[in-house]
């Protein structure tokens, strides 16, 4: 009996994520991902530039956006897109032009000749102090978020079309998709429990319902920025979406005195109902759109 349900979970886990590797073929080479390396850019770029855990001394023209995660970069150019930091170290140097927004969860300098046409936004945070006089869940939780904050912005990164078709088509069919996704969504859970006892199946499970985060997160960016939709880029929205969606999971809980387990219970069932709601709408619309696939293919014919 073991055996066919590591079967089915293998399966299930096959069907879900066969979409992201098939869209794999039709990555767009003219981005660039900056990963565990230091890296001078002085070719025009049409794409994105991403710095993961990396060094990027930026020395040219972008016409794409620049996303940085827990990594630094040196601009020096014109920038067509956004400036999206998470926990990175931005430094815009001399006369560089920034067509789009400049949003920074970290350190932010920039000159004074600097123009940026956008919205500049930077709050300085310190990780470390983000742990600290916190318990156990209230940390568990922060560590998700980031982690689906930074995953977020890489594969966003890599699949820049793909998102942006979940994003332009996410206001239709709603009820169907969270229909679709609730199905798959309670299979999968029924599954995992069964499988408790492998140490394996909690793990993919959590970055099941972080993959569903995403796209959801993206979906309430799409709300926020519904009056200038077409002038937003996807990073920002599933970037303010996701700080949205976590202040929501986080905040509540930090604000609940310790012993009162009635708020907690009311927290609790809260928090059930906002995460699997969105697990519903986020796995739903991959589904029921290829992961963007198909209506990119409905287009080019």
């Amino acid at each position: 009996m073991s055996r066919k349900i590591k079967a089915i979970l293998v399966s299930l886990l096959f069907i879900l994520f066969i979409p992201c590797i098939a869209s794999a073929s039709q990555f767009d080479f003219s981005n660039k991902l900056v990963f565990f390396e230091d890296k001078l850019i002085t070719q025009h770029s049409m794409g994105n530039v991403t710095v993961v855990i990396g060094d990027a001394d930026i020395e040219t023209n972008i016409n794409g956006s620049v996303i940085v995660v827990f990594g630094k970069a040196s601009i020096n150019g014109m920038i067509g897109g956004d400036i999206v930091s998470v926990f990175g170290d931005v430094y815009i140097k001399d006369k560089s032009l920034i067509q789009g927004n400049v949003v920074s969860l970290g350190k932010l300098k920039n000159d004074n000749d600097v123009i940026i046409n956008g919205t500049k936004v930077n709050i300085d945070v310190d990780i470390i102090s983000m742990f600290k006089s916190n318990g156990i869940i209230i940390n568990g939780l922060i560590i998700l978020s980031l982690i689906t904050l930074a995953a977020g912005l890489i594969l966003i990164s890599i699949f820049p079309g793909r998102y942006r078709v979940m994003s332009y088509k996410m206001s239709k069919g709603i009820s169907r998709r969270m229909i679709m996704g609730g199905l798959v969504v309670i299979g999968f859970t029924i599954i995992v429990i069964f499988l408790l006892f492998l140490m394996v199946a909690p793990i993919f499970y959590v970055l099941f319902l972080m993959f569903a985060d995403i796209v959801a997160s993206i979906f309430v960016g799409t709300l926020i920025f519904k009056e200038n939709y077409d002038r937003t880029t996807i990073y920002l929205q599933f970037l303010v979406g996701q700080i949205l969606v976590s202040i929501l999971k986080i905040v509540p809980l930090i604000l609940i005195p310790s012993g009162s387990y009635t708020a907690m219970l009311i927290y609790g069932i809260c928090f059930i109902i906002l995460q699997y709601s969105m697990a519903f709408l986020g796995i739903g619309t991959i589904i029921d759109t290829g992961f963007g696939k198909k209506t990119i293919a409905t287009n080019k014919k």
